[in-house]
């Protein structure tokens, strides 16, 4: 089953999501691109923090 992204609102600034990085559905606008990518800690983040002993869900992700 294939998702019709342009359903879905950016998680930035609530425009129509164009697409999903990161595993953020985001529009076009680099700004949110951007904030995709540091709010995930970019490719491999959660791999990062799992090397630093911190969880690998951001614990202001898993409050929410």
């Amino acid at each position: 089953m294939a998702i019709d992204i342009s359903q879905y609102k950016c998680e930035f600034c609530g425009k129509t999501a164009t697409n999903i990085l990161f595993a953020a559905f985001v529009c076009d606008d680099p700004e949110c691109i951007e904030k995709a990518r540091i709010t995930r800690g970019g490719p491999g983040g959660h791999m990062k923090r799992k090397a630093e002993g911190k969880p690998i869900i951001p614990e202001e992700v898993n409050d929410e």
